[in-house]
């Protein structure tokens, strides 16, 4: 059966509609996490902006792996599994923690603390599958993927390294956060930019 121009049309405008809203939010996304990460060093909420850009990623990551599937391989699908559940973990004991705050209530249970390492873990291993996969899908410049793992596990291993990761006390700098998510963020935002570009809106036609 032969398919009709206006079908082909509707099914092309509907595919590139989407690849421009998901290219627009992914680079919400990245702006969140790197203006969130900078402002953070003067003002206290602007982790809220980062907790949105989690959010997010519930949303955008899926369907970046729909968009590189199934060149991406198993570790863009496991992937993005990971970081969407991941992501989706730590935006509810971000909300916990906000509700806590409210109420009144300075303490964070243990149990949301263990749960937030988890959510955290997955996120990460998340990542690193998903830069994997987009750098052999090649759906994406090769830089974008590489940069968001460069700026995630930069973050992680410096303040490892000088002990900020497990410290409460803010008297110790947290230089790996501060510099690793705002590249992680320019990542983000890079694919997301990739994206838009290559997924022009087609003309109207008669």
């Amino acid at each position: 059966m032969k398919q009709t121009s206006s079908t082909t049309f509707a099914e092309t405008g509907a595919v590139q509609d989407r690849a421009q809203t998901v290219g627009t939010l992914t680079m919400v996304a990245g702006a969140l996490f790197a203006l969130g990460a900078l402002v953070s060093i003067a003002v206290d909420w602007a982790w809220l902006a980062i907790l949105i850009g989690f959010g997010l990623l519930t949303y955008v990551v899926p369907q970046l792996h729909r968009v590189q599937s199934p060149a991406d391989g198993w570790a863009g699908r496991a992937g993005s599994l990971l970081v969407a559940a991941g992501a989706g973990l730590v935006v509810a004991l971000g909300v916990v923690f906000l509700v806590l705050e409210a109420v009144g209530d300075p303490g964070e249970p243990a149990w949301a603390n263990v749960l937030w390492m988890i959510g955290f873990l997955a996120f990460l291993v998340g990542i690193v599958l998903f830069a994997v996969g987009s750098a052999i899908a090649k759906r994406f410049p090769p830089g974008a993927p590489l940069l968001m793992l460069l700026g995630l596990v930069a973050a992680v291993a410096i303040d490892m390294a000088t002990g900020a990761f497990f410290e409460d006390d803010s008297s110790t700098t947290e230089w790996g956060f501060y510099i690793g998510v705002p590249l992680f963020g320019l990542g983000l935002a890079w694919i997301g930019y990739a994206l838009r570009n290559a997924s022009p809106r087609p003309e109207a036609r008669d």
